[in-house]
Parts: C-alpha cells; structure tokens; sequence
C-alpha cells in the first residue's frame, strides 16, 4: 500500500503540478536569475520625465535571488556628461532632478505653436556635470579613484568641436585639467617609491631591464628633448599649488617597491601615426622628417613599434614634454573653431613596479583627446581640411561601431565582431574596448540651438558606450627571470634622495668627461693619422721627383750620346762625299786642259 502511495504521488498531474522549487532529478540550474523585463524598462524610461522610480528599478536588477554576484564582477565603461558654459543656455537641455539624466527636446514640426508637439529624448549617465561643476569635481569623479585602486584606465575625451574636450583634459595656467592633476596625483602617490634611473622599460609591450649602456642612453635622450622644452618652472609651481589646494593626495605607505614612470605621446592625423616627442633630426624640412610608425597586436598586447617613451623623475618633466608635444600637433581654423585640433592625440603614463620578489606590475593611464565630430557644411572646411574632416569623421564612426558591438555581445551569442581593426585610433585602443582596461569617456556638449542635432549625434554616441558590459578582468603580474637590482627604497630620508641624486648626475657628468676623452683620443689619433699620412705622401713625392729627375738626366745623357752618334756618322758621310767631288772636280779640270784631245764644243 504504501508503494502505490508513493508511486502516485510521484504522478505527474496537470491540476496540482509539482513545485518549481523541488527537483528530485537535480538538474542543473542557473545561478544568476535573469530580469526579462529589463530591455522593457530601458525603453519606457525614455519616455519619462521623472528618473527615480527607473534608477531604483536599475539598482534593483541583480539583487533579487541573492546569487546575482558571481566571481566575476561585470562593469562598464563610465560616460560622464559636461556642460560647456555659455552666456544664454538653450532651453532645450533639461538636467533630470535625480542628477544622471539629459532631456533634450525639439518641436517635432517646425509650424508647430506653442510647443505643443514635442519630441523628447532621455540620455543617462553617470554623471552629468552643468557650468557650474569645475575641474576639481570633474577629476574626483572621473580619474581620481581610478589611480588610487591603481588600474589600467583609458580617458577619452569626445565631443563636437568648441566644446571644451582639450580644456577638460589640459586646462589652463590658473585651472589646471585631469592630466596635469593625474600627474601631480602619481607622483604623490608614489613620493618614496620612485626610482631615479630608467633600469625598467616596455619594450614592444613587454617589461625589460635594461643594461646600464642603455640606461644611460636613456637618461641622455632624456635630458635632451628636456633641454628642448619650454621653461615652466613658475607655471608648474602655481598649478602644483591649485592643485593641492583643490586635493588632498595621500602618500602610499612605504613598501619594498621601486616605481619607474614613463610617458609618450602620439597623434593619429590622417590615419597615420606620428611620435610626438621624437628628438628633431639635422634637417630643416619637418614636413619630411616625420615618420609614420605601425601599430603592432602580438599576443594579445598593442603597441606602437618604434615610439619614443620619455623616463620621467616629477610631474614637472612631465608636463614639460606634455606641452613639447601640444606644440608639435596639427591644428587648423575652422568656421566653428579657430584654433582646432585636426587629430587625435593620446598621451599615456606607464607606472611599472619592480617588487623585492622578482615581481613587475604595469599601470597604464591613457588621455585620448578625440578630434571634434564636425559637420562640413557648418565648418566650411575645404581643400586640406576637407580631408582632415573626412578622416576624423571615419575613425570617429568605426570607433562608434566598435562600441556597438560591445555592448551586443552581451544581448545575443551571434554579435558581430569588434571591428577595430579598421581604424588606427581603434586599434591603439583596443585593450579598452575589449574590456581589458578601464574605460571612461567624458562627453563634451555646448548647450546652444544651433549645435542641437551635432549635439544630438554624441549623445546617442555616449548612450551607445553607457550600454556596454564588459567582464572585470585583473591586470596580470609577470615574473621576471632577472636578479634583483639596486632601489631606492622607502625607508630613505630627504638626505639621503639628494645624495643618491648627485650621485647619479655625478655619474653622468664622468660618463660625459669619458665619452669627451674618448672623444679626443679619437681626434688625437685621427690627428697623428692625417700626419703621418701627410708624411709618407711627401716621401713620396720627393721620391717621385727623384726618380723623375734621374730618368730625365739619363735621358738627357742618352740624347747627347745619340747626337755624338749622328754627328759622327754624318761628318763621315759628309768626308765620303767631299772626296767624291774632288774627284770629278779633278777630272772636269783635266778635261778642259789644252792637251786634252776631247775638243769641247761651245754652245754659241
């Protein structure tokens, strides 16, 4: 009985189903519930005013069921939104009340009266920053957490041409921009940590140290493109002084770490990729002298072969090759802009690390400042510029399809492939765009009428990258096969950096007295070479006109020989003659004589 008991409870029945929550079986679940109403959310939020009740509704996704967080954590990148301040901002951009969300509104149709046919569109971000948020808010916000956890991040600055994307990443001489701050933030953050050779470099994407021959060269490039950076000393301190005004840097406490900085900066004009802090050869054409280098993807890592990375010892080198390299860009006038940028440039900072174990760790911040979307029939731009146009347009719209295609490889399994190989910049920056480093994007927008449907296209640009998922993945530590090398340790005082600094300057002032020596042995030597040469040439030459003079006495003693010889046989000659006519003078004299019997006839 109690079989059958059970053998009908194990029934299946159409009236009482079993409870989803038992499995007998023990199939497999998922451990992640899935919200299928979240596309629907993201649609209908558009359509509202009020973003409250859709950013609860963001929060809540993933919390409900308890296992939603799995070992890997999935982010995206951060799209942040800023303002430009303009004198009368249009009515037309309307910041939500929940801080996150632009509402942007325009008549549907332009006979339309008193608004009554409006079309609005909602755009969120992470931030939105008006023209009341300055520099410091901006950089707290976008950059500073990312150094202090110490990851890989990747800056962009995007937006239509005037709009404040240089502003936002350089700034001015009173209102420093993220870069100089990020500067000023690293070597804080690393103030005992850093090292005062270059003995740690990238090399074609891999971490190398380098010999002291090459050490040396390095510093020797080093103070050479210093040497031929503008003088801003007075400029440095007043920015280092806002700066830590506006912030409060923290020192990382001490540890058994030596810290190498490095910098380079590039710019991508016409799809092609040009080094910006090269040092100037002899020649005087620049035009001709610059060289378009090749991006390289070997296993996995991206790089620029041939580029040059500037050894950096404070953020005041730094921002000296930083402007060095701003005055080296392509800039042209435009009808929106006098004084716009006609490339994309990005200047990264490489922190490499070399732990007491044997272990080296690498933190990259790049600062890519795109060029400005632009319209040519707004820029009036033509000839030149109208290509200039045409390639910044190009690589600006493969990097939007780039973003497209992240953000569906999430929603469906046949998403196309990230296609950034069709464009230089995309290539330069595809260990962001696939999720390998940070990314975070800063939208710059001029609030006015007559930019609305630019402004329109980098939003919808922007609500592209805000919809990307990326899986966190952690930079990876490379062991290093070689011995560990002298550092500069933390538990060094002031004294102590001073001392280890003149002994380096020291070093190299008597590495420039040997190469100077060696320098003048060599001209001694080549002096003694061109001497003796001259020496054994005038040996023999005298040689030469001795023989010359010897040859031409014996050809002269020859000659008077010769002559002897002709004149004798001619004086015989001339004898054997004269004996012949006085013969016949004899004869002719006989023959006239009176007794002679030959009778000589007279012609008359």
């Amino acid at each position: 009985m109690e079989r059958e008991e059970v053998s009908k409870r194990e029934m299946r029945s159409f009236l009482m189903p079993r409870d989803p929550s038992i499995d007998r079986r023990f199939r497999p679940r998922p451990n992640k519930q899935l919200r299928l109403f979240d596309e629907v959310l993201l649609e209908t939020s558009d359509s509202s005013t009020d973003c409250s009740d859709t950013e609860s509704e963001y929060t809540k996704t993933g919390d409900e069921g308890g296992s939603s967080i799995d070992s890997e954590m999935e982010t995206g990148p951060q799209v942040f939104l800023r303002l430009r301040p303009v004198e009368s901002p249009s009515k037309l951009y309307i910041i939500s009340e929940c801080g996150n969300v632009l509402i942007t509104s325009a008549a549907s149709n332009e006979n339309s009266s008193n608004n009554v046919n409006r079309m609005e569109k909602h755009y969120s971000f992470t931030n939105i920053f008006d023209s009341q948020v300055g520099q410091r808010d901006i950089y707290d916000k976008c950059v500073g957490p990312r150094i202090i956890d110490e990851e890989c991040v990747t800056i962009m600055a995007y937006g239509t041409s005037g709009s404040g994307k240089t502003y936002t990443l350089l700034g001015d001489s009173v209102r420093a921009g993220i870069i100089p701050r990020a500067l000023e933030h690293i070597f804080t953050l690393y103030n005992k940590q850093v090292y005062m050779a270059a003995k740690l470099k990238l090399v074609n994407a891999r971490m190398v140290i380098l010999e002291d021959d090459v050490t040396m060269k390095e510093m020797q490039i080093r103070r050479q493109l210093l040497a031929l950076c503008p003088d801003m000393q007075a400029q440095h301190q007043r920015l280092k002084q806002v700066i830590h005004g506006d912030h409060e840097f923290e020192e990382k406490p001490a540890e058994e770490v030596s810290v190498m900085i490095w910098v380079s900066f590039v710019e991508i004009y016409n799809e092609l990729v040009y080094d910006l802090l090269t040092l100037p050869p002899r020649q005087q054409n620049m035009e001709a002298r610059r060289k378009n280098l090749k991006i390289v993807c070997n296993k996995g890592q991206v790089f620029i072969k041939g580029l040059t990375s500037i050894f950096v010892r404070s953020s005041e080198e730094a921002l000296k090759l930083l402007r060095l390299g701003q005055q080296r860009l392509t800039y042209a006038s435009t009808a929106v802009n006098a004084n716009s940028s006609r490339s994309h440039c990005v200047f990264t900072v490489d922190v490499l690390k070399y732990h007491r174990t044997g272990m080296t760790t690498q933190n990259s911040y790049k600062f890519c400042d795109l060029a400005g979307s632009e319209r040519v029939d707004k820029t009036g731009t033509i000839g030149s510029r109208l290509k200039e146009a045409q390639s910044i347009n190009t690589s600006l719209m493969v990097l939007g399809r780039c973003l497209d295609a992240a953000s569906s490889t999430k929603k469906k399994a046949n998403a196309d492939v990230i296609p950034y190989r069709d464009s230089k910049l995309t290539m330069l920056l595809q260990a962001a765009l696939l999720g390998k480093e940070r990314l975070a994007m800063i939208v710059t927008v001029t609030p006015l009428d007559k930019y609305y449907e630019e402004n329109l296209n980098v939003l919808s640009f922007a609500s592209i990258a805000k919809n990307i998922l990326f899986k966190q993945q952690l930079v990876k530590q490379h062991n290093t096969r070689y011995s560990l090398f002298a550092e500069y340790s933390s538990t060094g005082d002031s004294r102590d950096r001073q001392y280890i600094e003149e002994l380096e300057a020291q070093n190299i002032s008597l590495r420039a007295e040997v190469e100077r020596l060696n320098y003048d042995i060599v001209l001694k030597l080549q002096l003694q070479e061109e001497k003796l040469r001259k020496e054994l040439t005038d040996t023999f030459e005298a040689s030469i006109q001795t023989n010359l003079k010897q040859c031409e006495e014996r050809q002269e003693r020859k000659i008077a020989m010769l002559n002897r010889e002709f004149e004798a046989k001619i004086a015989s000659i001339k004898r054997k003659y004269e004996e012949q006519i006085e013969d016949l003078q004899d004869e002719i004299e006989e023959l006239k004589s009176p007794n002679s019997d030959i009778e000589i006839i007279d012609d008359e």
